[in-house]
Parts: structure tokens; sequence; C-alpha cells
């Protein structure tokens, strides 16, 4: 098992923050959850933000959420996986993959976890064909 992770959702406009509000909606108030956003901060504002949280948590994971692979947010999560070993990036972010991520935190090991996170977000994504 492993400890609490840091978990962090960089998206652009206000799509963080209201993950983070549906998720602890559902949940409850999570530990070690923060939302960043190209809202209002540059992205060297948000690097810094995120660094500065990233030094006084210290954890042993660094899970970074973003809506957008390839995008300025995946771009600043990658920078923070090549500046810490233990960041994990996990691109199209949504609320499935959340309530996920924190209904299962530290019952497994880290890559099965991940993995599972991964594949109940992707569930949650459906095709229904209207009829009439």
């Amino acid at each position: 098992m492993m400890s609490d992770p840091l978990t962090i959702i960089i998206t652009h406009e206000r799509m963080a923050l209201c993950l983070r509000r549906a998720t602890e909606k559902i949940l409850g108030k999570q530990k070690n959850f923060f939302p960043y956003s190209t809202l209002k901060d540059s992205l060297p504002i948000l690097a810094q933000k995120i660094n500065q949280k990233i030094k006084k948590i210290n954890p042993d994971h660094i899970v970074c959420f973003v809506d957008l692979m390839g995008g300025s947010c995946w771009n600043l999560a990658n920078m923070f996986k090549q500046e810490h070993k233990n960041v994990t990036i996990i691109s199209g972010v949504n609320l499935p993959m959340l309530i996920s991520y924190f209904t299962h935190v530290n019952e497994m090991s880290f890559q099965d976890f991940i993995t599972k996170v991964i594949d109940d977000g992707s569930r949650g994504i459906k095709y229904v064909k209207e009829s009439f």
C-alpha cells in the first residue's frame, strides 16, 4: 500500500475546480487534492504554485490529471515529470475517473491502482444512440 499521493488536476478554464467540487460533493473532502487552471494564471505562475505545493507536502507519489493530451496543461505536467521521478500523468480526466481514484486509493499496488482508475474512467464514456 502507498501513502496518500498528491493529486493535482491541471486544466483549461474552470474545469479543474468544477471536477474537484463535483468529486467532493459525491465523496466528501479529499486529502491532498488540488485544482489548477489556466483561467487566471499563466503557465509559469502555475508551475511556481504547483512546485510550492510539492515541496510543502513532499509526497511519495504525485498524480497529475490533465484535460487534453498534448496541450499546455499536459506539457506543464510533463515538466514536473522531468523534475520529479514520482509523477504519473493521466490525460482525459473525467468524473468517473476521479471517483474511482478516490474510492480505491491505498487499496492495491500503485500500478494496479492507476490501471484501474484509467479503466474506470474509460468505462464511464458511453455512446447511447437515440431511438424514436
